[in-house]
């Protein structure tokens, strides 16, 4: 479709210069006899002939069209001449189009140019930078975050990242904050915003195991009676104490767990335990509390003689 229409647009250009030119020789005196080819009713009208001169002329002006030099002081009584003269300036006009593109109205001889612009290359063009503007463009990796704990983040982003009500991250850095009980936070980024929903942080474990068991009291002031393991995500922030008459030998989370001897004599053991049954039984208590929320857990367990 494209190819069709520039050919018509050439034609119908090179039909305007011809009738054109025909019009100005025939004007400036030429003696040209055209009785036996053309009608006079055919022959285009002095006023059509100088209006698509002056039309012509202006886009010389403006610099749109270049000069077609036209003597039009020659008369031509040779047909040849003048079809050399015409073919001349049919490649002058061919030239023309090849960098414009002219649309003519066949029935009022007005032309409208259509200047191409020039592309800008690639490499010209600026690239603005972009500030993130949805929310997939907050993209720091798979965010973690735990409820009543420290959690550490970093922000590669060169404007600041804020946790909102809790910190802000400065940019290119990384910073450790403490979260509480909320069940998800927003992660803002310029005017870009994230939901996180928060790990809910469990409660420690406390787990009691009995590995003596004898029958008198003096043997068990001798060994460790039980051994205590306090399990949790996050142990550095737990504070464990022990209650009873025991003695604690920590090593990590595990607890070694021995009994004090307090009775230092079986008459004095009988004035205690004298008036009751046997099994006797001496409890402790191991307590844990979570500093960060606050949470509290314990567990114990009772060791158990018959005898002094």
């Amino acid at each position: 479709m494209a190819g069709n229409k520039d050919r018509d647009v050439k034609f119908v250009i090179y039909q305007v210069l011809y009738i054109f030119v025909i019009c100005v020789i025939a004007l400036k005196g030429a003696n040209l006899d055209l009785e036996e080819v053309i009608e006079k009713e055919t022959v285009v009208e002095r006023e059509y002939a100088d209006s698509l001169k002056k039309y012509l002329d202006s886009l010389i002006a403006l610099g749109l069209v270049p000069k077609i030099d036209i003597d039009t002081t020659l008369k031509f009584s040779n047909p040849e001449e003048l079809r050399q003269k015409l073919q001349q300036t049919q490649m002058q006009l061919s030239q023309i189009t090849q960098k414009m593109s002219l649309t003519v109205n066949q029935t009022n001889p007005t032309v409208t140019p259509q200047v191409q612009q020039e592309e800008i290359p690639e490499e010209k063009k600026e690239e603005i930078p972009k500030e993130p503007s949805e929310v997939t463009d907050i993209r720091i990796g798979s965010i973690e975050l735990t409820q009543y704990t420290q959690n550490t983040l970093n922000n590669p982003y060169d404007l600041p990242l804020e946790i909102v009500g809790i910190t802000t991250i400065p940019p290119k850095s990384t910073k450790t904050f403490t979260t509480g009980g909320q069940s998800s936070v927003t992660i803002r980024v310029g005017s870009s915003t994230k939901t996180v929903s928060l790990k809910p942080n469990d409660n420690p474990r406390i787990i009691v195991q009995k590995v003596a068991d004898v029958g008198s009291y003096r043997s068990l002031t001798r060994v460790t009676g039980f051994r205590v393991t306090v399990e949790d995500d996050f142990p550095g922030q737990l504070q464990i104490s022990v209650t009873g008459p025991v003695s604690v030998t920590q090593s990590g989370k595990v607890l070694d767990i021995k009994l004090n001897q307090t009775i230092g004599s079986e008459s004095q053991f009988d004035q205690i335990y004298g008036n009751q049954e046997p099994p006797y039984r001496i409890n402790f208590s191991v307590n844990v509390k979570d500093k960060v929320s606050g949470k509290t857990v314990s567990n114990g367990g009772s060791f158990v003689f018959s005898e002094y």
